[in-house]
């Protein structure tokens, strides 16, 4: 097993140590979803959200034609 494949299971495992409490305790604003949503003012029209939402529109495009053009993009 590399170092990189070895971190990056460890990475997956941290996030579902920290999103799986996080999705029982019902508690607002942490998950990750949640803390999407309020860092990129989803839910609501606060100061800047045009900017916010236009920055995580071009952050998934990006990602998404990453992953479908095989690192192309």
């Amino acid at each position: 097993m590399s170092p990189y494949l070895a971190a990056w299971i460890f990475w997956i495992l941290m996030f579902f140590a920290i999103e799986l409490p996080a999705v029982f305790n019902r508690q607002a604003g942490d998950t990750l979803s949640e803390l999407v949503w309020n860092v990129f003012a989803i839910r609501g029209k606060p100061v800047g959200w045009q900017v916010r939402r236009l920055a995580l529109v071009l952050g998934l495009g990006w990602l998404v034609a990453h992953f479908l053009t095989g690192g192309a993009v």
